[in-house]
């Protein structure tokens, strides 16, 4: 029997003034599921992430989170998100950012032992006592993904997660993104990188212009008729 959605939308709108920047988006995810939001950039893949994160209000229809109305508090701490640009404080280091996180999400023995192993998966070990001013844009990138992947969660929201990697970084986040759905974690992300996707995301929803124009198993939407008309391939 499949599990019920952790994450569902249905008929989301998000209009700035006469721009429609989302049109009448339905979507659900299920546990252990990873859906790839895939687009030209401007098809409304950001502001759906947004959205569902919880940073944009919706014009119309709602967001729901494990049963619950997105606005409700006990929703919100089940998502974690990774933005398409690190957003770092200046003043601590990449271990203690992990703390930190960790800490406010109410992760108390084993904090260290999940620290210490993300470090290594991601390859920050070296670089734990580093200040964000003295990392590259991909480090940055990486000990952002890493803050997401510290505390609890039952939904992942990552938008463009492997700008700024190199391959064998994104290979380590890739099996890193397996593991979470093994554990049942939920995966919403946006990608321009179809290849990385592959292997990961059960499902792929395009969209061009804030409209869905397809869903379906992420290989037959990738290369099926309509991502070839818009040139993703």
């Amino acid at each position: 029997m499949a599990k019920p959605p952790v994450l569902e939308l249905r008929g989301v709108r998000k209009t700035y003034g006469e721009l429609v920047a989302v049109d009448l988006l339905d979507l659900e995810v299920r546990p252990g599921d990873c859906v790839a939001l895939i687009g030209h950039n401007g098809s409304g893949k950001t502001t759906t992430l947004r959205l569902v994160a919880g940073l944009l209000e919706p014009t119309g229809g709602a967001v729901m989170v494990a049963g619950d109305n997105l606005r409700l508090d006990r929703s919100r701490a089940a998502l974690s998100f990774v933005p398409d640009s690190p957003l770092l404080y200046p003043d601590l280091t990449v271990r203690e950012h992990l703390e930190l996180v960790g800490l406010a999400h109410g992760v108390g023995d084993g904090l260290d032992g999940r620290v210490a192993d993300l470090l290594e998966l991601l390859d920050l070990a070296t670089r734990a006592d580093f200040l964000p001013g003295q990392l590259s844009r991909g480090m940055r990138q990486k000990t952002q993904l890493a803050c997401a992947l510290v505390r609890p969660f039952q939904v992942l929201l990552l938008d463009e997660p492997v700008v700024g990697l190199d391959p064998p970084s994104q290979q380590a986040l890739h099996r890193v993104l397996v593991a979470a759905k093994q554990d049942g974690a939920a995966i919403l992300l946006s990608t321009h990188q179809l290849a990385f996707a592959a292997g990961l995301a059960d499902r792929a929803v395009l969209l061009h212009e804030g409209r869905m124009v397809e869903q379906g198993a992420y290989g037959s939407v990738v290369d099926g008729v309509e991502a070839g008309r818009l040139g993703l391939r």
